[in-house]
């Protein structure tokens, strides 16, 4: 639970916002145009939707179309986008990087709502079902203060979809090889103020196979990825109701559950883990409420839990148990925010967030007794935004951060000022340039650690900047759709482990560029071109790992009579360094990968097949983790 200081935090800026609300009631309201102006209210959700509210250029990826086809879950479908590296650690778990920065840096939410990253800092993207997504928006430059404090790394917002009146049921099932599938079931509707969306899915996976290429280690010799089996529950709801027409409340819950995961160890080590009862719950309470034509007032109200038994053995049949660890965790977080726009030209957002994150942990080792552990962060943004004339327009915001734990009751304060300058120059073309310092608190093993754990530790911040160039070029009727980035990051403070313990101790510069390209030649023909650079500079040894240089992403769809469709997409990665068990760097090789699939509309219900990895091509996630082989796929889809 909050601690008293949360609590009267909380109460008071309701009161403030209370207030707010009572005196820009009072503002008269400007004469109208129009009789009566009319508010059309979206699902109820803080999402960021202007690209100036984001202050830094924000990538959507199309995920229902395009990387959400064959995706088991959030893991697959970030996979092959330029700038973002997505690979699988010692435990099985997700390591998303966003130019260089780690796991722990980046922050994900779901419509707004951030995820818990659980005692060890990351949001492992295989628990996630992909469940009715829109799409999803990847900041990785600036990031506003809108989002709150640990967007060092990058933003990665995952939006779902709202309920219509069209449909009410879908079935969905995704098969691949070695009897790995998912099921799932969706209803979703809207009754004019009400709307609701319930999903539940079952997901099972009897591990992957290795490529034919895979050159043998001395505890896999290929086929079948050893000791890799799982099978996940998902149950999920959301609710939205119209209050009024200026006014909407909204509630969303659910939770996975997995009995078992069996966990593949390196390929030159011989050891036996697995978790048990592997359990995640949320819930969130959302409310939005147009006050008149100058300001709207909006929140969150959230909660992010979880708990997992990690067990290791030393042999295979699970008799010598070696390791017992027990975890729970869990996020209680609140998120008011007023949005004031007293003209056509200024538009003010205020607002904050405190989340309050517990951990507690019992094992066989350092924690013999359940060990719990608390941390609150805070943070109060202001974020004003400028129309100069119709072609230049500007952004900036301010953080003020603080965090506290029961090992360190002074409240630190850190600042986060963050700006953006946008010109438009027609409705094809648009500069933007971007600066700001965003951090990122230590985690809960980096504070608390038995063994390594420093409640001193300073949170890790970068100074980032970013120049994008959007231009649409006319090649005869085709449209090109060109957008250029350069970016510089200045990563201090960075957490590791030196001697004993966590220390603050690395400093890291980075800068590189990205460009894409999308076109449609003809109507049948669609390309799309990714690529990005990436450089370093340490005063160290350290090295940005899991990282290439040089990434190449090519997408290409024909759309063929009848409504048929073919995808083809290539990705290419450069040599890049990962680390072993004892931190050792090893440089990792080059490599390409290949998919291809077929897909069929009909009416509403949808058939696709296709061929992943299609050369058998062989690579490696992380060093000692090689990734699937050659895999088909075949997805089936009926919408009711």
């Amino acid at each position: 639970m909050p601690d008293i200081k949360s609590i009267w935090l909380g109460l008071a800026f309701c009161a403030c916002c209370a207030l707010c609300r009572a005196e820009l009631a009072k503002i008269p309201a400007k004469t109208d145009s129009l009789a009566k102006p009319h508010y059309v209210l979206p699902t109820v959700r803080v999402i960021a939707d202007r690209p100036q509210e984001s202050v830094g250029t924000v990538q959507l990826v199309d995920f229902p179309d395009q990387q959400g086809v064959a995706a088991l879950n959030l893991y697959d479908g970030l996979q092959n986008i330029s700038g973002v590296t997505n690979t699988s650690g010692t435990k099985d778990e997700s390591n998303l990087r966003i130019r260089g920065f780690r796991k722990n840096e980046v922050k994900i939410l779901v419509d707004g709502r951030p995820l818990n990253s659980g005692y060890f800092g990351n949001v492992d993207l295989h628990q996630l079902a992909p469940a009715d997504i829109r799409e999803i928006r990847i900041l990785k430059g600036p990031g506003s203060a809108v989002y709150g404090s640990g967007t060092m790394g990058g933003v990665v917002n995952i939006i779902t979809r709202d309920p219509d009146s069209d449909s009410w049921l879908k079935l969905s099932a995704l098969a691949k090889r070695n009897n790995t599938n998912r099921l799932a079931i969706t209803s979703s509707h809207r009754l004019g103020d009400f709307g609701y969306w319930i999903y539940a899915a079952r997901e099972h996976n009897e591990g992957l196979v290795i490529s034919r290429a895979f050159p043998g280690a001395p505890f896999e010799n290929g086929g079948v990825r050893d000791h890799s089996r799982k099978t996940q529950y998902d149950l999920q709801t959301r609710l939205d109701y119209g209050l009024s027409p200026f006014e909407q409340l909204g509630f969303s819950a659910g939770m996975s559950y997995v009995p078992e995961k069996l966990l593949p160890s390196s390929v030159y080590a011989m050891d036996y883990r697995l978790y048990k009862d592997y359990a995640r719950s949320w819930g969130t309470l959302e409310y939005e409420n147009v006050l008149n034509e100058f300001g709207k007032l909006s929140g969150h109200l959230y909660y992010d839990g979880g708990a997992d038994t990690y067990r290791q053995y030393n042999d295979p049949d699970h008799e010598h148990l070696t390791t017992d660890s027990r975890m729970k965790y869990s996020t209680l977080g609140l998120n008011p925010r007023l949005e004031w726009s007293p003209d056509s030209r200024n538009t003010l957002n205020l607002g904050f967030r405190a989340e309050s994150l517990r951990s507690t942990r019992k094992d066989n080792g350092s924690y013999l007794a359940w060990t719990p552990h608390w941390l609150n962060l805070y943070n109060v943004f202001g974020q004003w935004e400028y129309k100069f004339s119709e072609l230049l327009s500007a952004t900036a915001s301010v953080a003020a951060a603080s965090h506290h734990s029961d090992m360190k009751n002074a409240l630190s304060l850190y600042l986060e000022p963050t700006g953006g300058i946008f010109a438009n120059w027609n409705e094809n073309s648009q500069t933007s340039l971007s600066v700001g310092k965003n951090t990122s608190f230590p985690t809960m093993r980096q504070l608390f650690s038995a063994d390594r754990g420093n409640p001193d530790l300073k949170p890790q911040h970068a100074l980032k900047a970013e120049l994008s160039q959007r231009q649409g070029v006319k090649l005869g009727k085709t449209l090109l759709s060109n957008e250029f980035s350069v970016f510089y990051n200045d990563m201090r403070d960075l957490i590791d482990v030196y001697g004993e313990r966590y220390e603050n101790i690395y400093r890291v510069r980075s800068w590189g560029a990205e460009y894409s390209l999308l076109a449609a030649p003809w109507p049948w023909w669609e390309t799309q071109i990714g690529y990005s650079c990436l450089f370093w500079r340490s005063g160290s040894d350290y090295r940005l790992t899991e990282t290439p240089r040089n990434q190449f992403n090519l997408l290409q769809t024909w759309k063929l009579p009848a409504r048929f469709s073919i995808n083809y997409s290539c990705s290419y990665s450069d040599i890049r360094y990962s680390q072993d068990s004892s931190d050792n760097y090893r440089v990792l090789h080059s490599y390409w990968l290949h998919n291809v699939s077929l897909s069929k509309k009909l009416g509403k219900h949808s058939i696709a097949a296709g061929l992943e990895n299609l050369f058998d091509s062989y690579y490696e996630t992380e060093y000692g983790y090689p990734g699937a082989g050659l895999n088909f796929f075949v997805r089936l889809e009926a919408v009711i």
